[in-house]
Order: C-alpha cells, then structure tokens, then sequence
C-alpha cells in the first residue's frame, strides 16, 4: 500500500464518520509530511519514524515545534497507526507507545476593555465589527466569519454556531451584535468575500479565517498594541469578564460550548490586579533591625 491510497481509505472512513473537513485536512497533511520526511511506506514505518516527525523542526521558524503542535501531531499519528491496525493492514501499532507530551500550563489571554477600545478606533467596518461579536458572544474567528442569515434568529436573539466535532451551538446576542446583526443581515453572509478562494471556487462565499485573523492582527498593530493576544483572546475575554462578574461557572461552560468543565476553568486564573491587591493586606514590617525599632518607638 502506498501513501496516496493509505490516505484516501482512512479519509473515506473519517468522512463516513462525520468528522469535519478541517480535520480530516489537517490529518492529510500530517501525513504527507510523514511521507516526505520518513520515505518509507505506510506499512513500514516505526515508533522511531513517528518520533523524528514529532521532533522535526518548525518549517517557518527553524524552531522546535510548540508542546502544543505535539500534541495534536501525536493523536493524529496515533488514530492513523491504530486505523490500519484494525483495519488489518498492519499486525502491529507503531504509534501505541509515543510518549505522551508534556504539555506547560496553560493561561488565559484576555484582552481588557482597553485594548478592545483601542482595537475599534482603527480598522474597516469589518473588522472592528468581527472584534465586537468576538469578545460579546465568544465565537471563534473561524466561527464568526461562517455567520449567515439562516443561523440567526432575531427572535430568540441568537446565533447558531458549528462548532469543533460538529456539535451545533448556540450564543445569545447583547445589544451591540443585534446592531450588527440588523446591519449586516439579509444579504446572506455577514461577512461576504468579493474574492474566489479554495473553499468558494465560485466565489460567493465568506471570507476565510486567516483573512480575519489578519486583519485583526493588522488592527492590533495600528492600535499600538504590542501585547502576545490575539483574535482568539477575544474568546478569552468573553470568559473572563462572565466569570468575574459572578457568572456562575456551568453557565460559563455551556455559553463556551466547552465539552469539559475543566477547560471553563483555566478562564478562573486569578489576575495581577486582585494579587496586587491581595498584597496590600498584609502588614506593614519595617526594615529595620530590633534595637532601631525600640529606639524609634521610644522616641515617639
């Protein structure tokens, strides 16, 4: 069996299965960078073949590749191996025994009120209105530009969302994104592309999310801000702020669309404003030594 054919059988069962495209693209690709850098067929590689791609360099930066790259890299591996067991091309699972990652724990990465403010005084119309459905309904920018008229309901005040796995969800619009919704509503897409791309050969379609992603990385920048977040903090900040104005954590949870309540509670980090206030409760102790202290306090 060659790579091309190993790649099109598991593809159709993946697709038989229901697995989204996106998925099934990544795993692709993964492969295809198996091939490259192993050379050796499906039926032949190792454990040894499956570590030097985990520990193959970042393409773009020379780097080693991020914890969480490994991560992903080394489920796909592991159900693409376990796949070809089961389905009886192999007689042994190369990929059963990848050590696991260890993975630095994670922070959330909000932007504050600030930061969004400074973001919506530069920018296109556009983009300044992907910022504010971001941080007030907590989609994510591959989520946003898929918004259409047929996912939202003026009624209810709410978006239907296709989220990861397929799952549908759905978030309620505050005001400021019912404004946008009246605007941007009953043409189809909200937010449109005047361009063809590989998802809409035709055109007609929505703009893709490195587009998005671009665009509001280019607003950060004309905005002076300089901070490591990006698009995807807005999510975090849709979560923080629920979380510390009281919402009470399984709300957070379901308005997240989080699968597990152990993922709404990384958003719980304790922030560097209530440390520092922590701080300041404790007592005051002087710096100077047991006899100037009675000296000090005689002499008052």
């Amino acid at each position: 069996m060659d790579w091309n054919t190993a790649r099109e059988l598991w593809n159709a069962d993946q697709r038989a299965a229901g697995l989204a495209h996106r998925t099934i693209e990544g795993r692709t690709a993964l492969l295809v960078t198996v091939e490259r850098s192993i050379r050796r067929g499906p039926l032949d590689i190792t454990k040894a073949d499956l570590v030097a791609v985990l520990n193959r360099p970042n393409a773009r930066t020379g780097r080693s590749l991020s914890p969480g790259t490994k991560q992903v890299e080394r489920s796909y591996l592991q159900t693409f191996t376990r796949w070809m067991l089961e389905e009886g091309y192999r007689d042994d699972d190369p990929g059963a025994r990848l050590r696991k990652v260890k993975l630095p724990r994670r922070r959330p990465r909000p932007v504050t009120e600030q930061h969004i403010e400074l973001m919506l005084d530069h920018g296109y119309q556009s983009t300044r209105d992907m910022i504010i459905v971001g941080a007030l309904t907590g989609l994510r920018v591959s989520e946003i530009v898929k918004i259409h008229d047929d996912d939202v309901d003026p009624i209810t005040g709410t978006i239907r969302s296709t989220r990861k796995g397929g799952l549908e969800h759905l978030v309620h619009m505050p005001p400021a994104v019912r404004e946008i919704a009246d605007r941007r509503g009953g043409l189809g897409w909200w937010f449109p592309s005047p361009y063809r791309n590989h998802q809409f050969p035709d055109g007609g379609g929505h703009i893709l999310m490195k587009s998005a992603s671009t665009s509001i990385s280019r607003c950060l920048r004309s905005a002076g801000i300089h901070a490591p977040i990006t698009g995807h903090s807005l999510r975090h900040y849709y979560a923080t702020t629920l979380l510390r104005s009281g919402v009470n954590v399984r709300v957070v949870q379901e308005m997240m669309g989080h699968a597990s309540l152990a993922t709404t509670q990384l958003y719980m980090e304790v922030s560097d404003d209530e440390m520092s206030a922590a701080a300041n409760v404790l007592p005051f102790i002087s710096p100077r030594s047991r006899s100037a202290r009675s000296s000090h306090r005689r002499a008052a």
